[in-house]
């Protein structure tokens, strides 16, 4: 059985943001990666976990309260380092939680708790796609 490791795309640090960013940032950084979430890190060099910004927070908490992206601080609309998947998560697993959270992607981190990629329904969808093709093949 795949696992999440399996199906994540591998982060860069352009695509993550810090807790002192604004929503705006997190917008571009989301932009930037194609992914609709943008993880929270306490800096860009060691990538360590603290939240992560989706596309759903920045729609509620920021353009559905009218609010100017550039003046709203990453720290008060991201959601706990917990709305994340482990690189050993089941893709069963990976998918309840991004039911659970409401959210199309979420970050991916390692045994040390570093983001090291993220991971979508997209992703899913597209493994288990390729896992029928290879069964009906055989």
């Amino acid at each position: 059985m795949s696992c999440c490791s399996d199906v994540m795309k591998p982060i860069e640090a352009s695509s993550c943001c810090t807790p002192e960013d604004t929503a705006a940032h997190a917008a571009q950084a989301m932009k930037h990666s194609g992914c609709g979430c943008a993880p929270v890190v306490e800096d860009t060099e060691s990538l360590k976990l603290v939240g992560v910004v989706t596309e759903r927070d920045i729609c509620h908490h920021v353009a559905a309260e009218d609010v100017k992206a550039s003046e709203v601080s990453v720290e008060k609309i991201m959601r706990p380092a917990s709305s994340c998947c482990s690189t050993d998560d089941s893709l069963d697993e990976t998918a309840r939680k991004l039911n659970e959270y409401q959210t199309t992607s979420l970050p991916v981190i390692d045994q040390a708790g570093s983001c090291c990629g993220t991971v979508s329904a997209h992703h899913i969808l597209a493994n288990s796609h390729e896992q029928v093709s290879k069964a009906e093949v055989t």
